[in-house]
């Protein structure tokens, strides 16, 4: 492996983990990371400005004419033959020299009626070398003999010639494919939305559950603890003759289920550490401390009742709106176009130019001016096609009936939605209130469990039913806390701002 390899190698390996974040990682810093600097956020991003960029074009395109500029490297060729010389039966050694050079400059523009208008100006010098068949004569008028004499013509000619081309008795194209790119564009922004809202949920069912794996991996951690002493315990009875036999291999086997139980609880943290890594595009989060959120914030009645009153805004309104128009226009654009259409065509043309031919040393110089215009009216009208045209229009139209009937059905069912999700997020709130209370009761139902056992008041199996208790109440906060969080979510997502 080169060197150049190896230190780019290893400057990858330092900018991956330099990217792990050190100490803890909040759930706000994990959706910060996943939606503005992961891979996949930077895809959804990315889709959003190729729709941004390609509006912008379109719309450059259709105020402003496109320009071009094409030219050639002279060309040089030389074509040798022996061949008959013209009106005579003698073969001469023909020799055919050229050198040639041409370039233009093209201004198109797209015109709001639907035409299109070219200008192109456009400049051509030509240096030929070519023979002339000669003849001479006697006095008395008689061809005597035939040769060749070289001519030398130099040829310049600029060009200048104007087209204007206007579809008759069909839509506009210039205009449709604007407003098309222009739909295309608000699309975009609310599939942003809906896109990093859900990234942001997978990154709140991943940081969660890892944070509920790892609670679980502590419980189970308790429970084997306690089966094993409740083993240790069963043996000594066995020993004294309390207990029997098959009460001992019971409590042996509970031990087994119970380390059995663990090994899938850290099997299940693991699996639910890498989700989460791999949506923040990061190594690993082993030894990153989740915090649990604490301070969830109070759902504000005003500002839920104006998210409310706006649903006529929300996106997935809005992103069904502007796909039926889409998909409207291009039925009608459609239909437009086939049945009787014209075209009406007129160009102008002007060359200038001078001609100078060199023969013997004798030089001639000629003037070229010529103009040229036609107008032209076209109209054409399908008489049969097997069908094709009424099957693209009617494709087009049921195309457009399904965009108005999701249109109408979301139209049905947003406002529904959207207070289905302010009343589902003030459920939550309210539970997750209560279950901070039972979580502060297991508290101290534990501090009191710790209390006695110290003062031999409880045995430890007492201690560790107390101390699963708690972990419990912990885990049933964090599966409410998720769903608060995801409807949150849910809720924001329904608008842009």
């Amino acid at each position: 492996m080169s060197r150049f390899v190896k230190l780019v190698a290893i400057g990858s390996m330092l900018l991956a983990f330099s990217n792990v974040p050190a100490g803890e990682l909040t759930l706000e810093e994990a959706i910060d990371i996943a939606v503005s600097q992961s891979g996949r956020g930077g895809i959804i991003h990315g889709h959003l400005e190729v729709a941004e960029q390609q509006y912008f074009a379109e719309k450059i395109g259709f105020y402003l004419p496109e320009l071009s500029i094409n030219g050639r490297v002279p060309a040089y060729s030389v074509r040798e033959d022996f061949d008959f010389a013209q009106g005579t039966d003698l073969k001469f050694l023909i020799r055919r020299a050229d050198l040639d050079f041409d370039a233009d400059i093209t201004l198109q523009q797209n015109l709001i009626t639907g035409g299109d208008l070219t200008l192109r100006a456009n400049l051509v010098d030509n240096d030929w070398q070519y023979p002339l068949l000669r003849t001479i004569r006697d006095a008395e008028g008689n061809v005597l003999s035939y040769y060749l004499q070289t001519v030398e013509e130099d040829r310049r000619r600029g060009t200048f010639n104007f087209t204007f081309e206007q579809p008759l008795l069909k839509p506009s194209e210039p205009k449709f494919q604007l407003r098309n790119r222009r739909d295309e564009l608000e699309i975009a922004r609310m599939s942003r939305r809906e896109e990093a809202a859900k990234l942001e949920k997978e990154v709140i069912g991943a940081y969660l559950g890892t944070l509920k794996s790892r609670l679980d991996v502590e419980k189970w951690a308790e429970s084997m603890e306690k089966a094993e002493l409740q083993a240790g315990i069963d043996s000594l009875k066995l020993r004294d003759g309390v207990v029997s036999e098959e009460q001992w291999l019971e409590s042996v086997a509970a031990r087994l289920d119970a380390e059995l139980d663990l090994y899938e609880q850290e099997r299940v943290a693991a699996e639910t550490e890498r989700e989460l890594a791999t949506l923040l595009d990061l190594p690993s989060i082993k030894d990153v401390e989740l915090v649990v959120p604490e301070n969830v914030a109070d759902p504000d009645p005003v500002a839920q009742q104006q998210l409310l009153a706006r649903w006529e805004d929300c996106v997935p309104l809005m992103k069904a709106k502007y796909h039926y128009d889409k998909e409207k226009r291009s039925a009608d654009y459609v239909a437009g176009s086939h049945g009787l259409t014209g075209a009406l065509r007129a160009t102008y043309g002007l060359d200038r130019g001078q001609v100078a031919d060199n023969r013997e040393g004798s030089v001639s110089t000629q003037d070229l001016e010529t103009d040229s215009w036609s107008v032209s009216l076209n109209f054409s009208y399908p008489i049969w096609d097997g069908g094709a045209s009424g099957a693209v229009v009617k494709a087009a139209r049921l195309s457009a009936e399904q965009a108005r009937l999701e249109y109408q059905k979301t139209e049905k069912s947003v406002q529904a939605e959207i207070a289905a999700l302010i009343n589902q997020l003030n459920v939550s709130y309210r539970k997750l209130d209560v279950l901070k209370q039972k979580i502060a009761i297991e508290q101290t139902k534990l501090d009191i469990a710790r209390s006695r056992l110290d003062d031999g008041q409880i045995s430890e199996l007492t201690y560790l039913d107390a101390r699963v208790s708690f972990l419990e109440a912990k885990n049933k906060y964090l599966d409410e806390l998720k769903t608060y969080y995801s409807t949150k979510v849910d809720l924001d997502s329904k608008y842009l701002d």
